[in-house]
C-alpha cells in the first residue's frame, strides 16, 4: 500500500502533463494532426497551375474521391476549388485555410499534367501562421518536458 502511494506522488507531476497534452491535443487537432479527417488544409498557390497545395488531408481527399473518377491517375498534392478562399489580408488566398468540401470532378493546366481533384468548397476559415507554430512548439516543448521527467523518475 505505501509503494503504491511513493508511485503516485512520484508520478504525479507527469500524470497531469500527460492529461494536458491529451487535451489539447483533441482541442487542438486542426493544427496538431498531419491526418485530416472532414476536411483538408491547403495553403493558396498564385500560379497557373491547381489553386490550393494540400497541406493535410490526402487520404480524406481519396476517401471522397467519387469511383468514377479513381480510375484517373489523381495527384491529390494540389487541388483546384470552386471558391477560391481569400481574406482582407489576403485577398490572393495563398495562407493556410481549412476548407470542408468534396470532390466534384478533375482538371489539369495541360495535357502534360497530372489530372489533379476539383473540390467543390462548402466552408472554409483561415488559419493563422503564427498560431499554428506557436501550438506545435509549445506541443513539442511539453513533450521534451515529459519524457525528461519520466526520465529522472526512472532513473530514481
Amino acid at each position: 500500500m505505501n509503494t503504491q502511494i511513493k508511485l503516485i506522488r512520484q508520478y504525479k507531476i507527469p500524470l497531469i502533463l500527460s492529461l494536458i497534452i491529451i487535451i489539447q491535443t483533441i482541442f487542438l487537432s486542426d493544427y496538431i494532426f498531419p491526418l485530416q479527417w472532414g476536411q483538408i488544409k491547403v495553403k493558396g498557390l498564385s500560379c497557373t497551375c491547381p489553386d490550393e497545395s494540400v497541406i493535410n488531408g490526402q487520404t480524406y481527399l481519396r476517401s471522397i474521391t467519387p469511383d468514377s473518377l479513381k480510375k484517373y491517375d489523381l495527384d491529390y498534392s494540389e487541388i483546384y476549388v470552386t471558391e477560391k478562399p481569400s481574406t482582407n489580408y489576403d485577398p490572393m488566398g495563398s495562407d493556410l485555410y481549412m476548407i470542408k468540401g468534396k470532390v466534384i470532378g478533375k482538371d489539369r493546366v495541360s495535357s502534360y499534367d497530372s489530372w489533379n481533384p476539383k473540390v467543390k468548397i462548402e466552408s472554409w476559415r483561415e488559419i493563422d501562421y503564427f498560431i499554428d507554430l506557436t501550438i506545435k512548439l509549445i506541443l513539442i516543448i511539453e513533450l521534451l518536458i515529459l519524457l525528461i521527467l519520466l526520465q529522472k523518475r526512472k532513473d530514481a
